[in-house]
């Protein structure tokens, strides 16, 4: 049976030597269109401790999703363990696992990602960099490789502050015909950042068909077999007393489960620095 996934905000580290962040967030998800899915929960929390060279981050959350007709609920449990190792101010190496527990008809099963990846960066300049995510399922294996880049632009003491532009490219490789409609597909992200005093404005797209994708630096896995089209979103995140953030966000997407479908998925994170 297909479903759809959900999208998971991670926290930020601040620039300090040693820092921890605590992230708890929860999502709720309404589907519109031909899909059988009527709405979905998500709750999780994450953490992270940095203390330079090494930022150590774990992730965990639980989804729900309810379905029409009869149709049992899709219930998933994820644990993401990264670790990231900053070297020389410029480079920045990451590693990691996602594992995920799916159960819909029976007991759980268990998948997972193994990833990793290198930046190069000049602070508050450029980054340029690329990641691979290798997909490890039951029948199948699913390869991505995502190059990236970005710029900053701008003043953040002047009146409309300071920007972000990134853009990602995602080559998509599923092993097994017949488990998403193609075996290979070429997928776009593209983000657009603005921070001004104690705000930061995120504009997010991403267009290009894809399945099995995995997103937001291996902390979100589209697991279903679900087609999408393309989506877009905004995410909105206030900073108070410098250790707080307080996020909501909204995305909606457009994919394709027995004809269009439409998710429309709403975030709300507060995490806090330690």
């Amino acid at each position: 049976m297909k479903t759809i996934l959900f999208l998971s905000s991670v926290a930020v580290l601040s620039f300090a030597y040693n820092s921890s962040v605590v992230m708890p967030y929860g999502n709720y998800i309404n589907y519109s269109g031909s899909t059988s899915k009527d709405k979905a929960k998500l709750g999780g929390i994450y953490y992270s401790y940095y203390k330079w060279p090494v930022k150590f981050e774990i992730d965990g959350e639980y989804l729900n999703i309810d379905y029409k007709n009869n149709i049992p609920d899709w219930l998933q449990k994820d644990l993401t363990l990264k670790i990231n190792f900053y070297y020389k101010s410029n480079w920045l190496f990451n590693a990691g696992v996602h594992n995920f527990w799916v159960k819909q008809y029976d007991k759980y099963h268990y998948n997972k990602v193994l990833f990793g990846g290198i930046d190069y960066y000049k602070y508050l300049q450029y980054n340029i960099g690329v990641d691979y995510y290798f997909s490890d399922y039951k029948d199948f294996n699913v390869k991505q490789i995502t190059p990236k880049v970005g710029f900053n632009f701008g003043n953040y003491y002047s009146n409309i502050g300071s920007f972000y532009v990134e853009g990602k490219y995602n080559n998509i490789h599923i092993s097994k015909d017949g488990i998403a409609p193609k075996k290979n597909y070429n997928n776009f992200d593209l983000k657009l950042q603005n921070f001004k005093g104690p705000w930061t404005t995120t504009l997010k797209t991403t267009f290009g068909k894809f399945a099995y994708k995995i997103a937001n630096d291996g902390f979100v896995v589209y697991n279903t077999g679900d087609e999408y089209k393309n989506g877009y979103g905004i995410d909105i995140n206030y900073n108070f007393k410098k250790v707080n953030n307080i996020k909501v966000s909204f995305e909606r997407d457009k994919f394709d489960d027995n004809g269009d479908s439409y998710s429309n998925i709403y975030v709300l994170s507060y995490s806090r620095a330690f």
